[in-house]
C-alpha cells in the first residue's frame, strides 16, 4: 500500500497539471503548449513507473516507457527554445524525438539487455546535450534582455535555469536507480521515496511554466524598432550629438527614474534607434542597458537615503525608479556590495 501511494505521486502531479494546461490550451502561448505535450508524456512515463513498481509491465508497456523516457528531455529543450529563441523547425523537432521512437521499436521487437543499454546511453547523451544547449540558450536570452530592459522582474530566466539544474540532479538519481536495479525498488517499501524529488521538480516546473508570461515574442515586440532599416551613423559629429542627448536625459531629465524603462524609450527621446544607443552604452561604459540605468538609480537612491529625514526603503525604491523593493535591494547589493542598511550605517560612521 505504501509503495503504491508513493510510486503514484509523480503520476498524479503530472496528471493534475496536464488537466490545468489542457484546460487553457487554446489560450496558451507556444511555450505553454509545448509544456502541455511534455506533461502528457510525463503522465504516461510515471504511470508506467507506478505500474512497474506495483504490478509489472508487459513488453509493449516497457517499449512505451522507453519512448516516453527518451522524449522528456528533447521536449523540455524544445520548450526552452520556444521561450528564448527562434522556434525549432518541425523537421528538427522530429529528429529530436526520432531516437526515442527507434529505441522503443527496438525494445518491442528485440527485448533484452542490448536495447536497454542503448536506451541508457542515449538517455545520458540527452541529459548532457539538453542541459548544455538549454543553459546556453537561457544565458544568451538574459544577456539580450539586459540590453533592452532596465527591469528584469518577470522577464529573466533564473527560475528556468534552476529547473535545468534540478533536471541534472534528478537525472543523477535516475542513473543511481539504474545502477541499483529496478528489482530493489520492487522489493523495498521505502526506496520508492526516491521518486519524491521527481514529483517536487515536476510540480515546480509546471507551476513556473504556467505562471510565466514573458517569452521571446514579447522581447521581439519591444525590440521591433531595431528591425527597421536605419541610416548608418558614420560621422563623429553625429556620435557626439547622440552622446550629448543621452547625457542630458540622464543628468537633467533623470529619465532613469521612469519605471519599466526600455532602451526603445531612451532611443525615442534622443531621436535614434535602439542599436545606436545600445552600442554607445556598451562601448562608452562597458555596461548593458540594465546596468547603466540601475547604477544611476542606485546613486539617486543614495542621495535620498542621506537626507536629514530619510524615508522608508520602499519609498526610496519607488522614487528611484525600481519596480519593487526587492529589485532595489538586489541591485543595491549587486552594485554596492552590501545592502542599503549596511551602506547607510557605514556612511554615518564615516561622517562622524
Amino acid at each position: 500500500m505504501l509503495r503504491m501511494f508513493f510510486s503514484s505521486i509523480p503520476f498524479l502531479v503530472c496528471l493534475c497539471w496536464l488537466v490545468v494546461f489542457a484546460w487553457h490550451y487554446r489560450k496558451n502561448d507556444s511555450p505553454k503548449r509545448i509544456l502541455t505535450w511534455f506533461l502528457a508524456v510525463c503522465v504516461i512515463l510515471y504511470l508506467c513507473h507506478a505500474l512497474y513498481l506495483n504490478v509489472g509491465l508487459s513488453v509493449g508497456m516497457e517499449s512505451l516507457w522507453a519512448l516516453c523516457s527518451l522524449s522528456v528531455y528533447p521536449l523540455y529543450y524544445i520548450y526552452i527554445r520556444e521561450l528564448t529563441a527562434k522556434p525549432l523547425d518541425w523537421k528538427v523537432i522530429s529528429l529530436c524525438l526520432l531516437p526515442g521512437l527507434l529505441v522503443a521499436l527496438a525494445k518491442f521487437l528485440f527485448p533484452g539487455e542490448a536495447s536497454d543499454l542503448v536506451r541508457k546511453v542515449l538517455f545520458a547523451i540527452q541529459v548532457v546535450t539538453v542541459c548544455y544547449l538549454g543553459y546556453k540558450s537561457l544565458v544568451a536570452f538574459d544577456k539580450e534582455l539586459a540590453d533592452v530592459y532596465a527591469d528584469m522582474e518577470g522577464r529573466e530566466t533564473k527560475d528556468v535555469k534552476m529547473l535545468l539544474v534540478a533536471f541534472v540532479g534528478t537525472s543523477a538519481l535516475s542513473a543511481v536507480a539504474n545502477a541499483i536495479g529496478k528489482q530493489y525498488f520492487i522489493t523495498s517499501e521505502w526506496l520508492v521515496l526516491a521518486l519524491l524529488p521527481f514529483a517536487v521538480m515536476l510540480y515546480a516546473l509546471s507551476y513556473i511554466g504556467f505562471t510565466r508570461t514573458f517569452s521571446v515574442r514579447q522581447y521581439l515586440d519591444d525590440a521591433k524598432d531595431d528591425m527597421a532599416a536605419v541610416p548608418v551613423m558614420a560621422t563623429v559629429a553625429e556620435k557626439d550629438e547622440l552622446e550629448k542627448k543621452i547625457v542630458m536625459l540622464m543628468t537633467e531629465k533623470h529619465i532613469y527614474l521612469r519605471k519599466n524603462l526600455k532602451i526603445g524609450d531612451l532611443a525615442n527621446e534622443v531621436g535614434s534607434c535602439r542599436t545606436y544607443v545600445s552600442n554607445y552604452i556598451n562601448t562608452k561604459y562597458g555596461h548593458t542597458f540594465l546596468e547603466y540605468i540601475n547604477r544611476h538609480r542606485i546613486e539617486y537612491a543614495k542621495g535620498l537615503m542621506l537626507k536629514p529625514e530619510p524615508e522608508k526603503m520602499w519609498v526610496v525604491a519607488d522614487k528611484a525608479g525600481f519596480s519593487s523593493e526587492q529589485s532595489f535591494y538586489r541591485n543595491f547589493r549587486k552594485f554596492v556590495g552590501m545592502n542599503p542598511a549596511e551602506w547607510l550605517a557605514e556612511e554615518k560612521e564615516n561622517a562622524e
